[in-house]
């Protein structure tokens, strides 16, 4: 891991000032509703809020909406230090918008497991 650190990481956060995690909380497991986050780097390939910016501008391009403050905001956010951001954005955009041409948005049904499958529900 320090090869990646010291490497391709130290170069994408070079010029950036700060803020290179992200944390995004997640809903608890019901069975012990203990708290749930996911800890990630910010201006990756893999980067949650700038594939979530990227749908809500396709589907408000679907509906033929203007982009309201807040999804100006995060576009704001999501591309200020990326390198061709713009670009990255409007492939990405256009993913979105073909899945959406054709009745598929990606998302597959996720089925729960429990935790104590042997626990009756507490409701």
């Amino acid at each position: 891991m320090l090869p990646k650190l010291f490497g391709p990481l130290r170069e994408r956060y070079a010029n950036r000032p700060g803020g290179y995690t992200r944390v995004l909380r997640m809903e608890p497991v019901r069975e012990d509703q203990a708290p749930s986050a996911i800890l990630e780097l910010v201006d990756g390939p893999k980067d949650m809020r700038f594939a979530l910016t990227a749908r809500t501008v396709a589907h408000l391009r679907e509906k033929g909406h203007a982009i309201n403050d807040m999804t100006a905001a995060n576009i704001q956010k999501v591309t200020r230090y990326r390198p061709n951001a713009e670009q990255d954005l409007e492939n990405m955009i256009g993913k979105f918008e073909t899945l959406a041409a054709d009745g598929d948005y990606g998302v597959e049904e996720v089925v729960k497991k429990r935790v104590y499958p042997d626990l009756p529900d507490s409701r």
